[in-house]
């Protein structure tokens, strides 16, 4: 009778849920449940049925596709190793004389390795078939006498094991359905419009390459922001250096922002979006001493924020995207590590950053006061670190110097540029250290010279300059001018041949050569 192979697979199932299984899938028109308990890096995987099989061919074709089922969906279990049993709970057996050798185990060497046993309960050696489960699992199965329960109490327990193991399997459903339902996303959008925005302002204003533009409408650089501009740290995060830059981050905002509105609520998407933007820009500023933009702080923030929303939700976090987002993590670091022009300090600070303000927000509908206030301070103590680190590194940096006088020549305060290209030099000359900044801290004091009309010092730093293997062509062109100003022109022409030769490209040379021509 069918409710007899119904009640021994519902009360198995009921036991399996007590200690410790989990229903992962069921078939509600066969009654075929599939149950996973994970432990010690192995997933027990237990399939229970009551299905019957009139011929031994029948079974043998059923066991081999539940094999390959398995095989196909191994990935998705959460042990290194499978132990999977199936468990038929029909009263009579096949009709053949050699089903039994399909009780053998099977064993799979695939990557990730699993093994396949086959328990059937047939009437005349259900007791055998139960003893040999309990010794193989170690499970507490047993089974009642069915005769002596009527077909009405049968199905009355049936009923209730149902629904106790279905009210959990929908329970776990709704709540991993509740952790991805906090937030509808709206300000991911707001966000991606906002960068656009800015983005097309860039262009109507001189180009999202242009560095003037850049510097104008608020990238992150440091001179500026050492004379009190701090609010670039964050207007630097809607600024995109070119289309393929903007592209790649509105497509990335587009995949985490909606992901983490859905997950953190919209305040706290906002909190982590920002506070952990400025933690990369902060990182950068003390990292790098290039002009800098674009939200790829912001967007690693969001990426410290997923993991640690892994960390709180383990289960889901590897059910759904885990592995994706660790790839894509891994591979945009190695890729960041490997260009040199892309600016890790911002990412790896908004990756750290993203992660502690996660921590100090919390998820929704969970708290832990101990971790929150660590992080807190964690947070507090990078970016406070961070700054004192930058402004520190900043101050003596040399490669900040020469900025430092490119500015001071900009503005024409030619006596402040003199100053600390003079100063800079020493410190070279001292350290006997990064040499190859000597010409450039040359090149730019003898323009100040050349407009404070001191002619003989600018020559003099011309002449040092070209010394060195580093050199720029305007030396060489600055250089011919004064020789040939001076009536010098066998120097100017010697000073050209050797310009032309490292430079031969360069027009100003060539139109020079021109002029020296007639002398």
């Amino acid at each position: 009778m069918y409710i007899n192979d119904l009640y021994m697979e519902y009360q198995l199932a009921y036991q399996l849920f007590q200690q410790g299984f989990e229903l992962i899938n069921n078939n509600e028109e066969t009654d075929e449940l599939w149950f996973e308990r994970f432990q010690n890096n192995t997933s027990v995987i237990i399939r229970v049925l009551p299905q019957r099989f009139d011929w031994q061919n029948q079974l043998k074709q059923d066991v081999t596709s539940t094999y390959q089922r398995i095989h196909q969906m191994r990935k998705m279990f959460k042990g290194k190793h499978i132990e999977a049993i199936t468990i038929y709970t029909a009263s009579e057996e096949p009709i053949g004389d050699d089903w039994q050798t399909l009780k053998k185990p099977i064993t799979s060497n695939a990557k990730k390795p699993f093994t396949m046993n086959v328990y059937f309960l047939h009437e005349s050696v259900r007791s055998d078939e139960i003893k040999r489960l309990r010794e193989k699992t170690g499970l507490d199965l047993s089974l009642d006498e069915i005769e002596e329960m009527d077909d009405e109490e049968k199905e009355r327990k049936v009923s209730f094991y149902k629904q106790t193991i279905l009210h959990d399997f929908n329970n776990r459903i709704e709540k991993r359905r509740k952790v991805f339902s906090n937030g509808k996303p709206l300000f991911t959008y707001i966000l991606i419009a906002l960068n656009l925005l800015f983005f097309l302002q860039q262009i109507n204003n001189g180009g999202s390459e242009n560095i003037d533009t850049l510097i104008d409408m608020g990238a992150k650089y440091n001179p500026l922001i050492m004379e009190g501009e701090w609010w670039r740290l964050l207007t630097s995060m809607f600024l995109h250096i070119g289309f393929v830059h903007i592209l790649m981050n509105m497509v990335a905002l587009f995949y985490l922002g909606t992901a983490i509105e859905r997950i953190f609520g919209r305040t706290r998407f906002l909190v982590i979006y920002f506070l952990g933007g400025i933690a990369g820009s902060i990182a950068s500023f003390a990292t790098s001493i290039s002009i800098s933009a674009g939200a790829s702080g912001a967007i690693f923030g969001l990426f410290g924020a997923l993991l640690f929303f892994g960390l709180i939700y383990k289960d889901v976090f590897k059910d759904t995207m885990g592995m994706n987002i660790v790839f894509i993590l891994v591979v945009n670091l190695v890729i960041g590590f490997s260009i040199p022009e892309i600016d890790m300090g911002a990412h790896l600070g908004g990756l750290i950053g993203g992660f502690l303000v996660a921590a100090c927000l919390y998820v929704p509908n969970k708290k832990n006061g101990k971790y929150q206030l660590g992080a807190i301070i964690a947070f507090i103590i990078l970016c406070a670190g961070l700054l004192m680190y930058g402004t520190d590194n900043n101050a003596s940096s040399l490669e900040f110097k020469l900025i430092e006088v490119e500015e001071k020549l900009s503005d024409n305060q030619f006596e402040e540029a003199i100053d600390i290209s003079t100063n800079a030099l020493n410190d070279l000359k001292t350290n006997n250290d990064n040499n190859e900044l000597m010409p450039y801290f040359l090149f730019h004091r003898s323009y100040a010279y050349i407009q404070q009309d001191e002619i003989e010092l600018a020559q003099a730093d011309l002449e040092e300059s070209l010394e060195y293997e580093e050199t720029i062509p305007e030396a060489y062109n600055n250089l011919i001018i004064i020789y040939a100003n001076n009536f010098e022109f066998d120097k100017a022409k010697e000073v050209l041949g050797e310009g032309l030769d490292r430079f031969p490209d360069n027009q100003d040379l060539i139109d020079l050569q021109q002029d020296l021509s007639n002398y």
